[in-house]
């Protein structure tokens, strides 16, 4: 009984066997070749909205079929984030023409010639977190702590152009509530890129946004520290000269 059982099992796994390979020889003949799993929408994505990952899902689809352009399982990665400039139904294969994905998006395309594209980390708990907007100018400063041990503020650079805010490089929807940011990419030279590099390792970066007509530098900014806050003559003349900026402000021009 047992060897008619050892038989049995035997043929039966012979067949599958032969049922795969039969299987394997169908989908290379049949039109639509092998399979393979691509990137598709795992809902209706509308135009204007930006990729996210559950807007995605991944589909065992004929080779044969594919569209040419179409993206196979990793390729997400390139498209998270990017603009959706055509409907995508629910199901349907994620193709680079659902994109503007055209040379100019590229960061490196939007340096002005002689710079390069900085990333700075900033105190997304200030006032400009969420309203600092791409194409906006601001001057940089950092506080370190001086050999002394006492600590004082810096103005580093000043009218330096914003190129991204965290990985957003759009200005789109200025009008939606914007979310904090922890990063901002700025266009320098080489040699400010270096101060930035040191200046970041030493302390906190902070931002200060500049008019959008406003390219005027100060000459000469000192140093501030608890002085300036704490000793009454010199946090008067501030109060002074502050209220001497409003006044010229108010002037007819």
């Amino acid at each position: 009984m047992t060897r008619k059982l050892l038989l049995a099992f035997g043929l039966a796994g012979a067949a599958m066997l032969a049922l795969y390979a039969y299987s394997v020889q169908l989908r290379h003949e049949f039109p639509g070749g092998d399979m393979e799993n691509i990137l598709v929408a795992a809902v209706d994505v509308k135009p204007g909205e930006r990729l996210k990952r559950d807007h995605l899902g991944f589909r065992s689809w004929p080779m044969a079929y594919a569209p040419p352009d179409h993206y196979k399982k990793g390729g997400e990665r390139e498209l998270l984030g990017q603009q959706v400039t055509q409907t995508i139904k629910q199901g349907q294969p994620i193709v680079s023409s659902h994109f503007d994905l055209q040379p100019s998006d590229r960061l490196s395309k939007a340096i002005p010639k002689g710079q390069r594209a900085y990333t700075l980390p900033v105190d997304a708990s200030g006032s400009l977190a969420g309203m600092l907007r791409p194409g906006d100018h601001v001057d940089v400063l950092g506080t370190f702590a001086r050999n002394q041990g006492d600590t004082a503020t810096v103005t580093l650079l000043q009218n330096v152009r914003v190129l991204a805010i965290g990985g957003e490089r759009s200005r789109e929807g200025e009008n939606e509530n914007q979310k904090a940011f922890g990063t901002i990419t700025v266009a320098v030279d080489l040699e400010e890129a270096e101060l930035l590099t040191f200046a970041v390792q030493r302390g906190p970066i902070s931002i200060a946004l500049r008019r959008d007509d406003d390219s005027e530098t100060t000459q000469d900014v000192p140093d501030k520290n608890f002085g300036d806050i704490f000793e009454t003559q010199r946090r008067s003349a501030f109060s002074r000269r502050h209220a001497q900026q409003k006044i010229e402000a108010l002037k007819p021009q």
